[in-house]
């Protein structure tokens, strides 16, 4: 077996017409709320993350570490599960693949000091068999994948209309 990671991030600053330290606040609680909103907005996932098409909870309690997921990647269903919720910092969703695993582990973190949000994304994914070869390609695939990934999300993460 053989695991191969990328990690990336994206930042998303306080627009320049929001002064006042209250309302820097403000904005940074309400897109990172929005930014937890659009992770766990399931259902969403297929307008955002790249290859998938549909992912369904196979249940109706609210999320947390072990939901189990079903995931249709248009070749294949395959199932997914929760590995790590912590709202509304942290997730990491694992997805079977015929060739292995991906994982996709979110991390938001906000910086007043800075006045920007950062958004992080670990893929990673473990290669098991023959596909083992092709870990140069795969590597090369994630480094791609992780930045479309992080543009999409943060395209999709807005802060409450009335900041």
């Amino acid at each position: 077996m053989s695991i191969i990671r990328s990690k990336q991030d994206i930042r998303l600053t306080v627009p320049s017409s929001i002064e006042s330290t209250q309302d820097v606040d403000a904005w940074l609680a309400s897109m990172n709320d929005s930014c937890w909103r659009v992770l766990t907005g399931f259902r969403n996932w297929p307008d955002w993350v790249l290859g998938v098409r549909s992912v369904k909870q196979t249940d109706s309690e609210p999320p947390a570490r072990g939901t189990k997921l079903h995931v249709d990647r248009g070749h294949k269903m395959t199932t997914g599960s929760i590995d790590r919720w912590d709202p509304p910092r942290s997730l990491q969703v694992s997805i079977d693949l015929a060739p292995g695993e991906i994982a996709y582990g979110f991390l938001i973190e906000t910086s007043p000091e800075n006045a920007e949000i950062r958004i992080s994304l670990d893929l990673e994914h473990r290669l098991t068999g023959v596909s083992r070869i092709a870990a140069v390609f795969f590597r090369w695939r994630l480094q791609k994948l992780g930045p479309r990934i992080l543009s999409n999300l943060a395209a999709r993460t807005r802060p409450a209309k009335n900041n």
